[in-house]
């Protein structure tokens, strides 16, 4: 067909013809250089096959989403890579490219408590066979110690540490159902972090552990009681948890170009989870310059985060700063923590959890107890965004309007967090429970103060309206610019705002308008 089309050209245009001819030879040629591979690729049997190294027996594929599947082979392989079993299994074939990386995307078979299998196949050849996958819903616990601390790192070898006795520390969860690894204290250069590989245990480096027995010593408290109440309340659906916290971390190194996340959270991308667990920020209490940036930085980290499992809406629970009087800026630190809510995209996927009322009276030490009632709220909270419902949260603040000619100040909530408002007193001993942390008082709530034009606080009172507001008054100032409540690192005071769910309002400060 070219040549008749030259043809028809008169011989005067015979620069045109030339120039059609190498135009032609331009397109066609790529076409001709194609190695035979490269559109259905060749069936390779001694190939070897490299995945991630999280992918080990025992790991969790999140339900209800994409399962992708990236590693490296030799260049042009054809690939099979199937999860299922017996009766039913998805498959999905890829060719690795010129660099031998492949990726394939698998459709994601029902969650439940059996395993299925995951293969890598190419023609007949089986190359590759992880014999025990499961298909659940996986957390990234992320952040610094207080997610981190579990007994084997934080108890074991210290009878005592500060306020707290090993005897006093809770029972560790015994689950098969509860699947987790952990990554170790090591990070790279930002060259070198371009590995699919996360810096794991040694006890963890061969296979996903199950949270019995004496493997539980290894997790967190926390991840570990979010994950036990996650577990009770869908009772068939594994559980995983990737901990990627490490202690003494500022959030900076958590960013993009941070440490941490170049060498623990990069090698994840693509890899679908339920959601990020985050408790982090005594760091950051310690400095004035990082203090003020938290706010800033936290923002970033959230939408860095979802970015990188490519989910806009992937929900993030975080808890606000314990109670802890050594670090100076705490109170800033949770305020950032506070109005990150306000500023975040897609805030119906964000929840924080407040751990003023949660510490069992362990206060003094920066790793205070009390993470089975922190583990148990963010689990509930996890829920209710799975379920589309109303994210169960202690009274946010929303405004503050002054009132009766600058005398009073009218405090109210943001919506559907401020129902019953109501006052108790927290349990502040060892008695303290997920089911049990505070009592209703018929007493004044305490812990509110107010200030003038001077920018002096003075102790305010706080009475609840019908209208499930606040009215603040103070009678050390005639016209109340500020309000703030519990403001400082860590507040003693006995009476506490609460609501319908009986979660506890966070400290704030807020000007008067």
């Amino acid at each position: 067909m070219a040549k008749t089309v030259f043809n028809d050209i008169p011989s005067k245009g015979k620069g045109i013809r030339f120039i059609l001819a190498i135009a032609a030879i331009i397109l066609i040629l790529p076409l001709m250089r194609l190695a035979p591979w490269q559109d259905k690729g060749i069936i390779n049997p001694d190939a070897v096959i490299m995945l991630p190294n999280y992918y080990m027996n025992g790991m969790v594929f999140q339900r209800e989403k994409t399962i992708h599947v990236k590693g490296t082979t030799e260049a042009g392989t054809r690939l099979e890579i199937t999860i299922g079993d017996n009766a039913r299994s998805s498959s999905a074939t890829t060719v690795a490219d010129d660099n031998g990386i492949f990726t394939a995307n698998l459709e994601t078979p029902p969650a439940r408590l059996e395993a299925y299998s995951l293969t890598v196949s190419s023609g007949n050849n089986t190359l590759l066979t992880i014999a025990e996958v499961y298909v659940g819903d996986v957390f990234l616990a992320a952040g610094q110690s207080n997610m981190e601390a579990n007994y084997y790192d934080y108890y074991k070898s210290s009878k005592k540490t500060d306020s707290i006795n090993s005897s006093n520390l809770p029972s560790a969860i015994s689950n098969p159902n509860v699947h987790f690894i952990v990554a170790s204290h090591v990070s790279s250069s930002h060259a070198e972090s371009r590995s699919s590989n996360i810096p794991l245990r040694s006890y963890c480096s061969k296979k996903w552990l199950t949270a019995t027995g004496t493997n539980s010593d290894f997790l967190g408290y926390l991840p570990q009681f979010f994950a036990e109440h996650l577990s009770k309340k869908n009772t068939n659906i594994p559980i995983g948890i990737i901990q990627t916290a490490w202690s003494g971390t500022s959030i900076s190194q958590h960013l993009d170009n941070g440490k941490i996340y170049n060498t623990h959270i990069a090698p994840l991308k693509d890899f679908s989870i339920a959601g990020i667990l985050w408790y982090q920020g005594e760091t950051d209490a310690i400095y004035d310059l990082d203090s003020y940036r938290y706010l800033y930085n936290f923002a970033l980290l959230i939408q860095q985060y979802r970015q990188l499992f490519n989910d806009e809406d992937l929900p993030f629970l975080f808890v606000q700063l314990a109670r802890y009087s050594d670090n100076r800026n705490t109170t800033i630190i949770r305020q950032a923590q506070l109005d990150v809510l306000s500023i975040i995209q897609h805030p119906e996927t964000v929840a924080m959890t407040v751990s003023i009322d949660t510490d069992k009276g362990t206060q003094d030490n920066i790793h205070p107890l009390g993470k089975d009632i922190l583990g148990t709220r963010m689990a509930d909270q996890w829920v209710a965004m799975s379920l589309h419902t109303q994210i169960p949260s202690g009274p946010i603040i929303d405004k503050a309007r002054s009132a009766r000619q600058g005398t009073s100040a009218s405090i109210s909530f943001t919506k559907h967090t401020a129902q019953d408002l109501h006052v108790m007193s927290p349990i502040r001993n060892l008695s303290a429970s997920p089911q049990h942390y505070a009592v209703h008082t018929s007493n004044q709530i305490s812990g509110f103060e107010a200030a003038g034009s001077d920018g002096v606080f003075h102790k305010a009172t706080a009475t609840v309206n019908e209208d499930d507001t606040l009215t603040i008054t103070s009678k050390g100032v005639d016209h109340i610019q500020q309000v703030r409540y519990l403001w400082s690192n860590s507040p003693q005071e006995q009476t506490l705002l609460y609501n319908k769910w009986n979660l506890p309002a966070s400290p704030f400060v807020i000007d008067v308008s």
